[in-house]
Protein backbone atom coordinates (compact mmCIF):
# COMPACT_ATOMS: atom_id res chain seq x y z
CA UNK A 1 0.00 0.00 0.00
CA UNK A 2 3.05 2.46 0.55
CA UNK A 3 4.68 1.86 -2.62
CA UNK A 4 0.83 2.58 -4.35
CA UNK A 5 1.02 5.91 -2.55
CA UNK A 6 4.34 6.28 -3.29
CA UNK A 7 3.52 6.13 -6.84
CA UNK A 8 0.87 8.62 -6.71
CA UNK A 9 3.34 10.88 -5.14
CA UNK A 10 5.22 10.97 -8.00
CA UNK A 11 2.86 11.32 -10.38
CA UNK A 12 0.85 14.14 -8.84
CA UNK A 13 4.74 15.56 -8.26
CA UNK A 14 5.41 15.58 -11.84
CA UNK A 15 1.51 17.14 -12.99
CA UNK A 16 1.91 19.78 -11.06
CA UNK A 17 5.60 20.43 -12.01
CA UNK A 18 4.05 20.08 -15.94
CA UNK A 19 1.32 22.49 -14.68
CA UNK A 20 3.77 25.30 -13.43
CA UNK A 21 6.37 25.32 -16.44
CA UNK A 22 2.91 25.76 -18.58
CA UNK A 23 1.65 28.67 -16.39
CA UNK A 24 5.54 30.07 -16.93
CA UNK A 25 6.04 29.29 -20.33
CA UNK A 26 2.50 31.04 -21.26
CA UNK A 27 3.50 34.06 -19.27
CA UNK A 28 6.86 34.55 -21.14
CA UNK A 29 5.43 33.32 -24.61
CA UNK A 30 3.02 36.06 -24.06
CA UNK A 31 5.35 38.50 -22.43
CA UNK A 32 7.97 37.99 -25.45
CA UNK A 33 5.13 38.15 -28.20
CA UNK A 34 3.45 41.54 -26.66
CA UNK A 35 6.74 42.48 -26.98
CA UNK A 36 6.69 43.18 -23.15
CA UNK A 37 10.02 41.35 -23.03
CA UNK A 38 12.06 42.98 -26.17
CA UNK A 39 14.67 41.24 -28.63
CA UNK A 40 17.90 41.08 -26.84
CA UNK A 41 16.13 41.21 -22.84
CA UNK A 42 17.88 39.17 -20.35
CA UNK A 43 15.61 35.80 -18.86
CA UNK A 44 17.01 35.40 -15.18
CA UNK A 45 15.44 33.07 -13.56
CA UNK A 46 15.55 33.51 -10.10
CA UNK A 47 14.15 36.99 -11.21
CA UNK A 48 11.27 35.38 -13.06
CA UNK A 49 11.13 32.77 -10.61
CA UNK A 50 9.98 35.03 -7.51
CA UNK A 51 7.87 37.13 -9.91
CA UNK A 52 5.92 34.48 -11.08
CA UNK A 53 5.68 32.30 -7.80
CA UNK A 54 7.45 29.05 -8.93
CA UNK A 55 10.86 27.64 -8.29
CA UNK A 56 13.78 27.27 -10.46
CA UNK A 57 12.94 24.48 -12.48
CA UNK A 58 9.68 25.21 -14.30
CA UNK A 59 11.48 28.67 -15.59
CA UNK A 60 14.41 26.52 -17.00
CA UNK A 61 11.93 23.90 -18.72
CA UNK A 62 9.72 26.77 -19.92
CA UNK A 63 12.84 28.74 -21.21
CA UNK A 64 13.88 25.45 -23.10
CA UNK A 65 10.47 25.20 -24.93
CA UNK A 66 10.58 28.64 -25.99
CA UNK A 67 13.81 27.94 -27.05
CA UNK A 68 12.45 25.66 -29.11
CA UNK A 69 10.62 27.91 -30.48
CA UNK A 70 12.71 30.16 -31.73
CA UNK A 71 11.87 32.78 -28.95
CA UNK A 72 15.28 32.45 -26.83
CA UNK A 73 18.78 31.82 -26.85
CA UNK A 74 20.10 30.00 -24.51
CA UNK A 75 23.77 30.08 -24.03
CA UNK A 76 24.84 26.81 -21.62
CA UNK A 77 26.46 27.74 -18.33
CA UNK A 78 26.07 31.69 -18.79
CA UNK A 79 22.73 32.91 -19.56
CA UNK A 80 19.44 33.30 -21.69
CA UNK A 81 17.82 36.10 -23.76
CA UNK A 82 14.92 36.81 -26.23
CA UNK A 83 16.39 35.95 -29.27
CA UNK A 84 16.13 38.96 -32.00
CA UNK A 85 14.31 38.98 -34.75
CA UNK A 86 15.32 36.86 -37.72
CA UNK A 87 13.93 39.47 -40.98
CA UNK A 88 13.75 35.71 -43.12
CA UNK A 89 11.42 34.04 -40.16
CA UNK A 90 9.15 36.95 -40.25
CA UNK A 91 9.34 37.56 -44.59
CA UNK A 92 8.11 33.43 -44.53
CA UNK A 93 5.90 33.59 -42.13
CA UNK A 94 4.23 36.19 -43.69
CA UNK A 95 4.38 34.19 -46.84
CA UNK A 96 3.00 31.37 -45.14
CA UNK A 97 0.01 32.98 -43.41
CA UNK A 98 -0.99 35.44 -46.43
CA UNK A 99 -1.06 32.35 -48.84
CA UNK A 100 -3.31 30.17 -46.19
CA UNK A 101 -5.91 32.79 -45.03
CA UNK A 102 -5.98 34.07 -48.35
CA UNK A 103 -7.52 30.38 -49.43
CA UNK A 104 -9.65 30.40 -46.57
CA UNK A 105 -11.27 33.85 -46.84
CA UNK A 106 -12.00 32.71 -50.72
CA UNK A 107 -13.79 30.07 -49.47
CA UNK A 108 -16.00 31.90 -46.93
CA UNK A 109 -16.87 34.53 -49.24
CA UNK A 110 -17.37 31.64 -52.35
CA UNK A 111 -20.34 30.51 -50.15
CA UNK A 112 -20.93 33.57 -47.89
CA UNK A 113 -23.55 32.29 -45.19
CA UNK A 114 -25.42 35.00 -43.03
CA UNK A 115 -24.18 33.52 -39.14
CA UNK A 116 -20.55 33.72 -40.47
CA UNK A 117 -21.32 37.25 -41.37
CA UNK A 118 -22.89 38.05 -38.24
CA UNK A 119 -20.26 36.46 -35.86
CA UNK A 120 -17.36 38.36 -37.71
CA UNK A 121 -19.64 41.79 -37.56
CA UNK A 122 -19.86 41.12 -33.83
CA UNK A 123 -15.97 40.58 -33.55
CA UNK A 124 -15.34 43.95 -35.26
CA UNK A 125 -17.50 45.89 -32.61
CA UNK A 126 -15.23 44.93 -30.62
CA UNK A 127 -12.51 46.17 -32.42
CA UNK A 128 -13.69 49.51 -33.26
CA UNK A 129 -14.55 50.46 -29.55
CA UNK A 130 -10.53 49.33 -28.63
CA UNK A 131 -9.50 51.30 -31.53
CA UNK A 132 -11.24 54.42 -30.05
CA UNK A 133 -10.19 53.68 -26.31
CA UNK A 134 -6.41 53.44 -27.81
CA UNK A 135 -5.99 49.82 -26.44
CA UNK A 136 -2.89 48.51 -28.11
CA UNK A 137 -2.71 45.23 -26.17
CA UNK A 138 -6.86 44.75 -26.20
CA UNK A 139 -6.68 44.97 -30.06
CA UNK A 140 -3.79 43.17 -30.59
CA UNK A 141 -6.02 39.92 -28.85
CA UNK A 142 -8.90 40.83 -30.65
CA UNK A 143 -6.90 40.91 -33.78
CA UNK A 144 -5.66 37.45 -32.69
CA UNK A 145 -9.47 36.25 -32.32
CA UNK A 146 -10.54 37.56 -36.05
CA UNK A 147 -7.72 36.27 -37.80
CA UNK A 148 -8.25 32.62 -35.69
CA UNK A 149 -12.34 33.27 -36.21
CA UNK A 150 -11.75 32.98 -39.95
CA UNK A 151 -10.18 29.85 -39.75
CA UNK A 152 -12.48 28.28 -37.44
CA UNK A 153 -15.20 29.58 -39.59
CA UNK A 154 -13.68 27.84 -42.24
CA UNK A 155 -13.96 24.67 -40.73
CA UNK A 156 -10.64 24.04 -39.82
CA UNK A 157 -10.13 25.32 -36.07
CA UNK A 158 -6.70 22.66 -36.34
CA UNK A 159 -5.01 24.69 -38.94
CA UNK A 160 -4.60 27.57 -36.37
CA UNK A 161 -2.39 25.72 -34.36
CA UNK A 162 -0.65 24.40 -36.91
CA UNK A 163 0.65 27.65 -38.06
CA UNK A 164 0.73 28.99 -34.88
CA UNK A 165 4.90 28.47 -34.21
CA UNK A 166 5.55 29.84 -37.61
CA UNK A 167 3.29 33.20 -36.70
CA UNK A 168 4.91 33.96 -33.86
CA UNK A 169 7.46 35.64 -35.80
CA UNK A 170 5.24 38.08 -37.62
CA UNK A 171 3.10 38.87 -34.36
CA UNK A 172 6.74 40.56 -32.74
CA UNK A 173 6.76 42.50 -35.66
CA UNK A 174 3.19 43.57 -35.59
CA UNK A 175 3.02 44.13 -32.28
CA UNK A 176 5.91 46.41 -32.63
CA UNK A 177 4.01 48.47 -35.14
CA UNK A 178 0.53 48.69 -33.25
CA UNK A 179 1.96 51.59 -31.51
CA UNK A 180 2.49 53.78 -33.99
CA UNK A 181 -0.23 56.62 -34.91
CA UNK A 182 -3.14 55.80 -37.08
CA UNK A 183 -2.19 51.64 -37.22
CA UNK A 184 -5.31 50.42 -34.78
CA UNK A 185 -7.90 52.34 -37.34
CA UNK A 186 -5.51 50.95 -40.21
CA UNK A 187 -5.87 47.69 -39.26
CA UNK A 188 -9.18 47.53 -37.93
CA UNK A 189 -10.33 49.02 -41.58
CA UNK A 190 -8.64 46.28 -43.28
CA UNK A 191 -10.41 43.74 -41.44
CA UNK A 192 -13.74 44.93 -42.14
CA UNK A 193 -12.92 45.36 -45.66
CA UNK A 194 -12.70 41.21 -45.52
CA UNK A 195 -15.93 40.87 -43.98
CA UNK A 196 -17.49 43.09 -46.77
CA UNK A 197 -16.05 41.04 -49.40
CA UNK A 198 -17.17 38.11 -47.98
CA UNK A 199 -20.31 39.04 -47.25
CA UNK A 200 -20.16 40.61 -51.31
CA UNK A 201 -19.64 37.31 -52.19
CA UNK A 202 -16.61 38.06 -54.11
CA UNK A 203 -13.95 35.58 -53.31
CA UNK A 204 -10.94 36.92 -54.97
CA UNK A 205 -11.04 40.34 -53.46
CA UNK A 206 -11.21 38.73 -50.34
CA UNK A 207 -8.14 36.61 -50.84
CA UNK A 208 -6.50 40.10 -51.96
CA UNK A 209 -7.51 41.94 -49.24
CA UNK A 210 -6.27 39.55 -46.29
CA UNK A 211 -3.19 38.98 -48.12
CA UNK A 212 -2.82 42.83 -48.56
CA UNK A 213 -3.37 42.88 -45.12
CA UNK A 214 -0.74 40.41 -43.92
CA UNK A 215 1.86 41.11 -45.81
CA UNK A 216 2.09 44.77 -44.87
CA UNK A 217 3.76 43.45 -42.09
CA UNK A 218 6.59 42.72 -44.80
CA UNK A 219 7.10 46.51 -44.85
CA UNK A 220 6.54 47.00 -41.40
CA UNK A 221 9.67 44.90 -40.81
CA UNK A 222 11.81 47.29 -43.69
CA UNK A 223 10.58 50.40 -40.80
CA UNK A 224 11.41 49.04 -37.96
CA UNK A 225 14.98 47.53 -38.85
CA UNK A 226 15.90 51.09 -39.80
CA UNK A 227 14.17 52.73 -36.58
CA UNK A 228 15.11 49.85 -33.81
CA UNK A 229 17.82 47.89 -35.37
CA UNK A 230 18.85 46.48 -32.00
CA UNK A 231 15.99 44.41 -32.13
CA UNK A 232 16.84 42.59 -35.32
CA UNK A 233 19.68 40.20 -36.57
Amino acid sequence: MAANEDDEDVVVDASVRRSRAEFVFEALLKAIVRVDRRPGDLLLKDDIARELGVSRQPVTDAINRLAGLGLVTVIPQVNSYVSRISPADVIESSFLRSAVEAQIVHELASHPKSAVVTALRNQLLEQVQLVAAGDVDGFHDADDAFHRMLVELAGLPGLWDQIAAARLHLVRVRRLGLPRPGRLAISYAEHSMVVDEIEAGRPRKAANTIAHHIRYNEGELRRLQKDLPQYFL
